[in-house]
């Protein structure tokens, strides 16, 4: 099964863009399979299993732009134990249980008037693979503009852009059809 632990980041591609895309799923005992059938495609996510480790890297790249997936109990516990967020973290998109989303929702509602300059949006596990990807088109046109024409790495990008419009398609297909 393709999971969040089956997204291989593109170092090459995706380091140097003005925008990263991070997702961050760190668990402490037995994690949740949160299932993802098009991982495959996600190269334009960074994963971290550790909160320090993805924190850190938002700290030590203020010139990138920020949007964090990150699991509702990871992104509670450190927006609880840090007074300010890094200018650069422009989005974090909460994904959690069904069952917690209200939850969720009413515990962010504390930390938006905190921080002010981030948007906050909840995601359903079952929805993450679909806003992953319907993230990833937008995210990798503004991409587009970060790249050489005609250099590999955009050329690369093209075919990540293109094989992300097909899921996408497929996915469409499959539910305007059930």
């Amino acid at each position: 099964m393709q999971s969040i632990h089956t997204i291989k980041f593109n170092n090459n591609v995706y380091h140097n863009g003005s925008h990263f895309t991070l997702l961050l799923y760190e668990q402490n005992g037995v994690a949740v399979a949160i299932p993802l059938p098009n991982s495959d495609l996600m190269s334009f996510v960074r994963v971290f299993n550790d909160t320090v480790q993805c924190r850190n890297h938002i700290e030590t790249n203020l010139q990138k732009l920020v949007t964090l997936f990150g699991y509702d109990d990871n992104i509670q516990h450190w927006l609880s134990s840090v007074d300010n967020i890094p200018p650069n973290l422009e989005e974090i998109k909460i994904f959690c249980p069904a069952e917690d989303r209200l939850f969720a929702t009413s515990w962010t509602r504390r930390y938006r008037k905190r921080f002010e300059n981030i948007t906050f949006d909840i995601i359903n596990f079952e929805e993450l693979n679909y806003r992953l990807l319907l993230f990833g088109i937008d995210h990798l046109k503004q991409l587009h503009s970060d790249f050489q024409p005609d250099s590999p790495e955009l050329q690369q990008l093209v075919l990540d852009y293109k094989r992300v419009c097909h899921a996408l398609a497929n996915y469409f297909w499959w539910e305007a059809n059930r």
